[in-house]
């Protein structure tokens, strides 16, 4: 009869937040003001989800009432080649993607980017600033060019229903069936309703009523989105360390019966692995896939 399993280590949570810090570091972000572990992991989301745009070509389209000053020409025409070329679209974006921790309400609340125009590229990487600024919503395989607005004009509406009126198919997850808004708000409400982390519908059309198509934010400030995907992955990160630490979990029987466990004491750790993780045991030398923890796009 084999000995006991001894479980040595099973720290996922703790390999997990190395990982994070390494991939940020690497992506070129300061990590010195995130002091606690779970915020690494709440950033790395913030950044995967709304500061970095993965690189691969996309087709243009452009709203009905999409127009650009002469003196944006050049600029939009580089861009545009940037975009159906694959190439990286980080210097046109705002310098706060630089930061970690930087917050977008627009993102946040309308799922839409606002980039900058200039033909001029600055000694830090990024494109000169240019006012006004094209709004877009950037999909896997295509971007959706809504205009230029003023730099500030994040909260309004206007810029929603020019998203619907052209491409109503984007905004249908979001639609609230059968509803219609009784106080339709005004742009400096929806301000006011993002400073105080509240989360509202828009209305995008007579009669027609969105929740937000970014995911919103709660009173933190945070993206709603990427408090659910952290929230999701150390839940899945959780349920693994369960497994890991009881021999007689369904996991651990079953390569029990494989005979895995040549040697009794078993330390288990995530590692980076290629683009993705790897779930290894080192005692004897076992490597298991790990699916679900997304990587940065390359920057």
């Amino acid at each position: 009869m084999p000995l006991s399993l001894i479980i040595e280590k099973v720290d996922l949570y703790s390999d997990w937040v190395k990982i994070a810090k390494q991939r940020l570091t690497a992506y070129g972000f300061n990590i010195s003001q995130l002091v606690r572990d779970e915020e690494v992991s709440l950033e790395y989301f913030n950044v995967l989800l709304h500061l970095t745009i993965p690189v691969h070509s996309r087709q243009v389209f452009y709203a009905d009432t999409f127009n650009c000053p002469p003196e944006l020409h050049a600029g939009l025409l580089a861009f545009i080649e940037k975009i159906e070329s694959g190439r990286n679209l980080r210097p046109h974006m705002s310098r706060g993607v630089k930061k970690v921790a930087n917050r977008d309400a627009l993102r946040y609340d309308w799922g839409i980017h606002h980039f900058h125009l200039g033909t001029t590229l600055a000694p830090d990487g990024f494109i000169i600033r240019t006012e006004p600024v094209l709004f877009a919503w950037v999909a896997n395989n295509a971007v959706y060019m809504l205009g230029l607005y003023p730099h500030g004009a994040w909260s309004q509406q206007e810029v929603l229903q020019v998203l619907y009126r052209n491409w109503p198919a984007l905004l249908s997850p979001y639609t609230i069936k059968g509803a219609s808004l009784t106080h339709v708000l005004t742009d400096q409400e929806v301000a006011q309703a993002r400073k105080a982390g509240v989360t509202v519908a828009f209305q995008v059309a007579e009669g027609v009523a969105v929740v937000p198509p970014g995911g919103g934010m709660p009173t933190s400030k945070h993206s709603f989105r990427a408090v659910r995907d952290n929230d999701k992955l150390l839940d899945n990160l959780d349920s693994m360390t369960e497994q890991l630490r009881d021999p007689n979990s369904a996991f651990m029987q079953e390569y029990e019966r494989k005979g895995a466990f040549k040697k009794r004491t078993l330390s288990f750790s995530l590692v980076e692995h290629n683009t993705g993780c790897m779930l290894i045991e080192k005692h004897n030398t076992l490597h298991f896939k790990v699916d679900g923890i997304p990587s940065l796009p390359l920057p």
